[in-house]
């Protein structure tokens, strides 16, 4: 029996075509054989939905967690916020009180502050600090109970800012004439006098 070529003509002993036909470089034709052998496996439509049910419940599990932690993330900076604002105003009210040349306690919950001339004024407002200088005003601490001055003889007045928490911050006032007087006396005992 004689095989037929491609252009329809019996390849005899006689046939026009003498030549061997080509083969495929080594290799080459092993991967079309391996992946035509290779066999798919399919999934059926249960497979499908339960695995697209698990991964719908892992992606809204992921998502709940990052709400959260966004959520938790913004009331840390907003706590971390409030506490460098209230660590301002604390520092600002020791500064003031630090600076001032004398205090004065002109009514329950407000206090004169002279500096240089310059008049300025604490005042206890609806459970608030504020700063008045002229025509500045700033609020300076919140969640404050009481305002007052505690004069002394023997040591230095003290500015008492009462806390609703229970806490009272205690700043003590150095005058400008004390801080003479107490460099004075430093002086003084320095020497050694003999009586």
């Amino acid at each position: 029996m004689q095989a037929m070529t491609k252009y329809g003509s019996a390849a005899g002993p006689y046939s026009r075509r003498t030549e061997a036909p080509r083969k495929a470089p080594p290799g080459l034709d092993r991967p079309c054989a391996a992946w035509r052998k290779a066999s798919f496996r399919g999934s059926t439509l249960v497979e499908t939905l339960v695995m697209m049910l698990v991964a719908g419940i892992v992606f809204l599990t992921v998502m709940d967690g990052m709400t959260l932690f966004t959520r938790l993330q913004t009331q840390r900076a907003r706590a971390l916020a409030s506490a460098v604002r209230r660590g301002g105003g604390y520092t600002r009210v020791v500064s003031l009180v630090g600076d001032a040349d004398s205090i004065l306690c002109p009514a329950a919950g407000r206090l004169e502050l002279y500096r240089n001339g310059r008049l300025s004024a604490l005042s206890h407002v609806d459970s608030v600090l504020v700063y008045r200088c002229g025509g500045f005003c700033d609020t300076l601490l919140g969640g404050v109970s009481a305002l007052r001055l505690a004069e002394y003889d023997a040591v230095p007045d003290t500015v008492e800012i009462g806390f609703g928490v229970g806490f009272t911050a205690k700043l003590p006032v150095m005058s400008a004439s004390r801080q003479y007087r107490m460099a004075l006396d430093e002086i003084e005992n320095g020497y050694g006098y003999e009586e």
